[in-house]
């Protein structure tokens, strides 16, 4: 895989996760509206099979464990820590970018010399 290949894989992953993290601030935001579906974005795997395929934002039809609790709290809590896993993704996605462009800038340097 080529650099600029690459470039285009992690620009698209940033988007998607993006894109999840508004899509969580709005579930986070309608928790507590009558008849709302919690809506999720899934981009992983397109992004595996396909370069330039978009993110899909569909309904959260997962189902709570037994004995979870349930309920607007519970909700909650798993929004918030699906923003915290997003966040956390896109954090190593930018420091992989850093080191990617640091590595360049240093091939550069040194073939100057």
């Amino acid at each position: 895989m080529q650099i600029g290949s690459v470039s285009n894989v992690v620009t698209q992953a940033l988007d998607g996760l993006t894109l999840r993290q508004q899509v969580i601030a709005q579930n986070i935001a309608n928790l507590n509206t009558p008849g709302y579906t919690p809506l999720r974005v899934e981009f992983e795997s397109t992004l595996q099979g396909m370069e330039g395929a978009a993110p899909r934002i569909l309904p959260d039809t997962r189902i709570a464990l037994m004995g979870s609790p349930s309920g607007a709290a519970a909700e909650l809590s798993r929004q918030v820590s699906q923003l915290a896993d997003t966040a956390l993704r896109y954090q190593t996605l930018i420091k992989g970018i850093n080191k990617q462009l640091a590595i360049m800038q240093l091939a550069v340097s040194d073939g100057r010399r």
